[in-house]
């Protein structure tokens, strides 16, 4: 469950560099990504089922929202002082 109280689906996989295979769970909510490793007893065929992925860290996904967070700020910003001035 995610920190908004939705469902999370898979959304898909990827594999790290190490050859570890990774679920990326989709919150229906707030659209926040879970990632969560496979375990021995997931089913494998399944996995490779969903859509693949390219990999990613959560650090990485969210460096990228701050990116977004930031640029969208600018923007509203340069639009209010073009109405002032």
């Amino acid at each position: 469950m995610s920190t908004c109280g939705a469902s999370m689906e898979p959304a898909g996989y990827f594999q790290r560099p190490n050859g570890e295979y990774v679920v990326v769970h989709h919150c229906m909510g707030c659209d926040e990504e879970r990632f969560n490793r496979i375990a021995a007893d997931d089913d494998f065929d399944l996995v490779l089922a969903l859509p693949e992925q390219p990999p990613r860290t959560r650090r990485e996904v969210k460096a990228g929202r701050a990116e977004e967070y930031l640029a969208a700020g600018q923007e509203q910003w340069e639009s209010e002082a073009e109405e002032v001035g």
